[in-house]
């Protein structure tokens, strides 16, 4: 009766016996490589990256401070109550910078000019937003 209906065993691995870990490892030897030594005859060694370079690649909009040093950031009263968030002073990718803060406040938004236009009332959470873009 306790027969499975088609008489076929399952298959089962023994787990009781303690496994070893793999042996071999073919990365091994490519951990010496990293800092320069070891490199193969004729392959430069890599050149370190200035940080400059990694902030144009991360970001390809910016926003310009104001002469006090301060973000360009205010907001307004529009009609019927309406409250709008003002990122002025943005240049190169606007629409970049656009869905990004979109996405991160979960507000709707529009470019107007060298300014982004969101909907209600985010100045702190986009001054934050700002500084962790563009932390120097």
């Amino acid at each position: 009766m306790g027969e499975k209906a088609l008489g076929k065993k399952s298959k089962r691995i023994d787990t009781s016996a303690e496994q070893e870990g793999l042996t071999d490892n073919p990365f091994v030897s490519l951990g010496d490589m990293i800092s320069g030594e070891e490199l193969p005859d004729g392959v430069p060694a890599p050149e370190l990256v200035k940080a400059e370079i990694l902030y144009k690649r991360q970001h390809p909009y910016s926003v310009g401070r104001t002469r006090k040093g301060g973000w360009p950031v205010s907001k307004e009263r529009r009609a019927a109550g309406k409250v709008v968030t003002l990122v002025g002073h943005v240049s190169g990718d606007t629409k970049a910078l656009l869905k990004e803060l979109q996405k991160a406040l979960g507000a709707g938004g529009k470019i107007d000019g060298d300014a982004i236009q969101l909907q209600g009332d985010h100045v702190e959470t986009v001054l934050q937003f700002l500084d962790e873009a563009f932390r120097n």
